[in-house]
C-alpha cells in the first residue's frame, strides 16, 4: 500500500509538478526572447508568479515521494510503467486553448488573411500539441501521461485565455493571480475528474466540442467590425455628386498632418497642462485655430477614415479611407494629385492594402499575424503592441524627406505621428498618466514646429491642416466608460477626453471666409474643397455632427456641438470663445 502510494506521489504529484515548473521557466525563458521591448506582461508576470508556487509545490511531492518511498522500503529511485496510448479522440483536448485563438481570430478578421489565420492558429496548435499530446507521451514512462495530458491543457488554455481576462478585469501588465491561479486549477481538477471513467471522458469531449463550437459560432453571428455600408454606395456620396467632372482653378499642395490624440488648449488646461505656447506659435504661423472642433469617431481609424470618406459610412472596409483609397483620395487623384501616406506602422494597410502612390513603411504582409500572436503570447491586446514598424527616426526622416521633396504636380501628403498618444486603455488609469502625456506632448510640439518649419520653407503656398484624431483618454478608466459609469456621471470634460479633436489650419491667403464652416474634424475637406473651387456649395457635403459611438462616454453623445445627456446635458461641448 504505501509502495502504491509512493509510485502514486511520483507519477501523479512530482512528475507532472516538475513539468510545469519547467513550462512556467520556459515560457518565461521564451517571452524574455522574443519581445525584450517589454520588461512586464500579463503573462509573463503570471507565469513568474505562479512557477515559484508550482516548484514549491513539486519540492513538497518529492519529499513526500522520498518518505513514502522509505517507509514502504522501496530501493528503486524511480518507479516505472508504460506509456498510455493516446487515441484519436485525445485530440479533442486541443480544443479548449485553441477556443480563444479562433474567437480572436474572428474578431480581428478585418486585418487577416486567409494565410494570416491559417499561420496564428496553425502556431498555437502546434503550442497545444507540444504540452497536450508530445510531452505527455515522452514522459509517460515516468510520470502519469493523462496527468500531464490534462495540466498542459489547462496550462495551455490559460495562456491564451489571458487576453480575454486581461480585457474583463482590465488589466494592464500585470493580472490578479487570485483570479488567475483558481481558473487554472479549477480546469485541471474538472477535466482530470472528468478523465477517471469511461462515461466521464465522453462528457468531457463533448463539453469540450461544445464549448468551442458555441464560442466560435456566437462570435461569428457578430457582425463584422469593419463593415459600415455597402462599398458600391460610395457613389451617391455628397462630396462626389458635388464635384461631379469639375475640377477646380487652382490646385496648391495639400498637407494633412495628424498628430495622435492632440486636444485644444480648453481640455488641456482641464488635464491641468498649458499648452497657449504651442497654439501661439501656430497664430504667428498664420494658422486659424478651431477652437471647437471634435470628431464622430471614438479612435483613429473610426474618426480619420470618416474624415477620408467624408461621411459615416466606410463603403466596405473601415480601413479604406485610411488606407489611400477613400472619396478624398480619388478625387484629389481625379484632379491631378499624387497621394503621400506617411505613417508609423503599416497597421492601416493591414488587410486592405495600400492606395497611395507612395506610403511608408513598407507593407508587410504578414504583420497581422505576427501581432496576433505576440498580443495573445502577452496576455493582453495593449496599445503598444504595435504592427511592425520602422523606428522613430526612419518615419522622421521619411516624412521630413517628402516634405523636401520637389515634385512638379499638386501633392496630398497625409502624415499620421503617433506623440503625443493616448492613454494605454486598459480600463484602469496609471498614477502618472497625465503626466506621461505631459511628456510626449513636449515631444509632438517639437516635431510639430520642425514639420511646419520644413514645409512652410519648401511650400509656402500649401494648405496645412493640423489636427488631433480624437481625445487622449486621462479621464474616469482611461478608457470608454460604458461599462464603468452611469450617464449620470459623465461630465464635459470626460466627452472632450474621448472625442475633442485639435484643428488648426493655414489657408494659402486670406479668402478662407465663408468656405470653412467646420464643427467637426469630418467638415475638413467640405472646406477644402469649397475652398479649392470658391464654391461653398461643397459645404453641403458636410456629414452630420454627431458622435456616433454612445457606449464610449455611457450613452452620451454631441449634437451640433451641444452635449446631450449626462451632468452638462444642454450645454455646449466647449466653453471657450471661438
Amino acid at each position: 500500500m504505501k509502495a502504491k502510494m509512493a509510485r502514486s506521489a511520483w507519477r501523479e504529484g512530482f512528475v507532472p509538478l516538475a513539468a510545469l515548473s519547467l513550462y512556467f521557466t520556459a515560457f518565461a525563458f521564451f517571452l524574455a526572447r522574443l519581445l525584450p521591448e517589454y520588461e512586464r506582461t500579463v503573462n509573463s508576470v503570471f507565469v513568474s508568479r505562479a512557477g515559484r508556487i508550482s516548484l514549491a509545490a513539486a519540492g513538497v511531492a518529492l519529499i513526500l515521494f522520498l518518505a513514502l518511498r522509505k517507509l514502504a522500503g522501496g530501493t528503486g529511485f524511480i518507479p516505472r510503467g508504460g506509456r498510455k496510448k493516446f487515441s484519436a479522440a485525445d485530440l479533442l483536448l486541443l480544443l479548449l486553448p485553441l477556443t480563444p485563438v479562433v474567437q480572436y481570430l474572428i474578431k480581428n478578421r478585418d486585418i487577416l488573411s486567409p494565410g494570416d489565420a491559417a499561420l496564428v492558429l496553425g502556431t498555437f496548435v502546434i503550442f497545444a500539441s507540444l504540452l497536450i499530446i508530445v510531452i505527455p507521451h515522452l514522459l509517460g514512462r515516468i510520470g502519469s501521461a493523462v496527468t500531464l495530458a490534462i495540466l498542459g491543457m489547462a496550462f495551455a488554455f490559460t495562456i491564451t485565455d489571458m487576453a480575454s481576462l486581461s480585457a474583463r478585469f482590465r488589466w494592464f501588465e500585470a493580472g490578479d493571480l487570485q483570479i488567475q491561479l483558481p481558473i487554472f486549477v479549477g480546469v485541471f481538477l474538472a477535466a482530470r475528474l472528468l478523465y477517471r471513467g469511461s462515461n466521464g471522458r465522453k462528457l468531457l469531449y463533448l463539453l469540450l466540442a461544445g464549448y468551442f463550437f458555441a464560442n466560435t459560432l456566437s462570435h461569428l453571428a457578430d457582425p463584422e467590425p469593419d463593415r459600415v455600408g455597402a462599398a458600391d454606395g460610395a457613389g451617391e456620396n455628397p462630396l462626389v455628386l458635388l464635384t461631379g467632372t469639375r475640377t477646380p482653378p487652382s490646385t496648391p499642395d495639400i498637407y494633412f498632418l495628424v498628430y495622435d490624440s492632440y486636444v485644444v488648449s480648453e481640455t488641456m488646461l482641464a488635464y491641468g497642462i498649458d499648452n497657449h505656447e504651442q497654439e501661439q506659435y501656430l497664430a504667428a504661423m498664420g494658422f486659424k485655430i478651431y477652437p471647437h472642433t471634435y470628431s464622430v469617431g471614438e479612435y483613429t481609424i473610426p474618426s480619420i477614415s470618416r474624415i477620408m470618406e467624408v461621411s459615416e459610412d466606410y463603403y466596405g472596409s473601415r480601413r479604406r479611407g485610411v488606407s489611400g483609397s477613400g472619396t478624398v483620395h480619388r478625387l484629389l487623384k481625379q484632379f491631378g494629385y499624387r497621394n503621400y501616406g506617411i505613417f508609423q506602422s503599416n497597421r492601416f494597410f493591414q488587410g486592405i492594402g495600400s492606395g497611395y502612390d507612395y506610403s511608408f513603411p513598407e507593407i508587410d504582409t504578414r504583420a497581422s499575424a505576427r501581432l496576433l500572436v505576440k498580443a495573445i503570447l502577452m496576455g493582453e491586446f495593449r496599445f503598444d503592441v504595435a504592427f511592425d514598424k520602422p523606428t522613430r527616426e526612419r518615419f522622421v526622416e521619411s516624412k521630413i524627406g517628402v516634405f523636401r521633396e520637389e515634385f512638379p504636380g499638386p501633392r496630398f501628403v497625409y502624415t499620421h505621428d503617433y506623440l503625443p498618444g493616448h492613454s494605454q486603455i486598459s480600463g484602469k488609469c496609471l498614477p502618472e498618466e497625465i503626466d506621461l502625456f505631459r511628456e510626449r506632448l513636449t515631444e509632438a510640439n517639437r516635431q510639430m514646429r520642425r514639420d511646419l518649419e520644413v514645409i512652410i520653407q519648401s511650400n509656402p503656398g500649401a494648405i496645412i491642416i493640423v489636427a488631433g484624431d480624437h481625445g487622449p483618454y486621462l479621464t474616469k478608466n482611461c478608457v470608454a466608460t460604458g461599462d464603468d459609469y452611469d450617464i449620470s456621471e459623465i461630465a464635459r470634460l470626460d466627452i472632450q477626453d474621448r472625442f475633442g479633436a485639435f484643428l488648426a489650419i493655414r489657408w494659402p491667403d486670406e479668402n478662407f471666409a465663408g468656405y470653412d464652416e467646420i464643427l467637426v474634424i469630418q467638415d475638413i475637406f467640405p472646406a477644402v474643397f469649397a475652398n479649392l473651387f470658391r464654391d461653398p456649395v461643397f459645404l453641403d457635403a458636410r456629414i452630420e455632427p454627431r458622435t456616433i459611438s454612445l457606449g464610449v462616454i455611457s450613452g452620451a453623445k454631441v449634437a451640433n456641438g451641444i452635449i446631450r445627456g449626462g451632468i452638462n446635458d444642454g450645454e455646449p461641448l466647449f466653453l471657450a470663445p471661438e
